[in-house]
């Protein structure tokens, strides 16, 4: 799967006040100031010294054969971008299939297609990177559209209950990506946590099909869900 939203770090206010920016940094110095904390909460931070700490990439290397760490990614980020030069390499250099995520409209998707894709995720990143870009389902149509049986469609974004699985499915989507469920869970009771988001996701699902009438999810299509006529038509439109 190639992201290809991150050209560069989306501005998070919330980290920048909290100090994450100095916390995940290399600067001794600029941490100092975060030690009372730390020393509030010692069971927390043996925790997080067991645990390695801030974890690195060993799937990226490093020119010097280092494995990347977590403080490198910002400056990753900031010194690349991949363009559509880049997917066609990755096409010839990777036989598998390979996945575009980060599509918001038909142009794009079709774009990917064309070099190769298998399947495109339509996804706003959770509106962190620019967040004045349209909702993912509101995207969802015209991606589908463009890319009609030549690939496979997939959305994440927004996705709260079985409901809104349903509703993404109604629309076109092939099939939907979580990612904040399934963390919190991890958050809250580790591996038994995130068994227990996909439960509760699971079960919102099978009871909005029972009651729309489904038998299965291949039931589920654009007559159940109502769009609402202002919606842009352009999947990149920005609101103001």
């Amino acid at each position: 799967m190639v992201t290809i939203d991150t050209a560069d770090s989306g501005l998070r206010v919330r980290d920048l006040r909290s100090g994450v920016k100095e916390l995940l940094g290399r600067d001794l110095l600029k941490k100092i100031r975060f030690l009372p904390q730390l020393a509030t909460r010692p069971r927390w931070l043996a925790a997080f010294l067991r645990d390695v700490g801030l974890m690195s990439f060993a799937n990226v290397v490093l020119p010097s054969g280092a494995a990347m760490s977590y403080a490198d990614v910002s400056i990753a980020l900031e010194q690349a971008a991949v363009t559509w030069d880049d997917l066609r390499w990755i096409r010839e250099a990777w036989s598998g299939p390979v996945v575009i995520k980060g599509v918001l409209t038909g142009e794009d998707a079709r774009r990917a297609v064309d070099r190769g894709a298998a399947a495109v995720v339509v996804s706003n990143h959770g509106g962190r990177q620019l967040d004045g870009v349209s909702a993912s389902l509101r995207a969802l149509p015209e991606v589908v559209a463009a890319v009609g049986e030549q690939a496979e469609v997939l959305m994440d974004g927004g996705i709260r209950s079985g409901s809104d699985v349903a509703k993404a499915l109604c629309m076109g989507a092939r099939a939907v990506l979580i990612g904040r469920a399934y963390a919190y869970g991890l958050g809250a009771a580790g591996q038994a946590g995130v068994w227990r988001a996909l439960e509760i996701l699971r079960s919102d699902l099978v009871r909005t099909l029972r009651l729309l009438g489904c038998r299965a999810v291949s039931e589920l299509n654009s007559s159940y869900v109502e769009v609402p006529a202002s919606w842009p038509q352009r999947g990149s439109a920005i609101s103001c």
